[in-house]
């Protein structure tokens, strides 16, 4: 266990975004962040976790709504 003290994790909704859309984007974000956190992710899963993470804070992929 790690006694670092980690920021809150901000996302920020974009403008007309409906807000399922925005809850579920931002979920995702959360985890992604975390699992870097915890260095959850080596190697190849890391590169597609950071792409998939920086798709997703730039509005370029609009996650799965359950």
């Amino acid at each position: 266990m790690s006694d670092e003290i980690w920021p809150a994790i901000k996302v920020e909704r974009f403008y007309d975004e409906p807000l399922a859309h925005y809850e579920a984007r931002r979920r995702e974000i959360v985890t992604i962040i975390t699992g870097f956190r915890n260095s959850r992710y080596e190697g190849d899963v890391a590169e597609r976790m950071e792409n998939r993470l920086m798709a997703l804070q730039d509005g370029m992929v609009v996650p799965a709504v359950a």
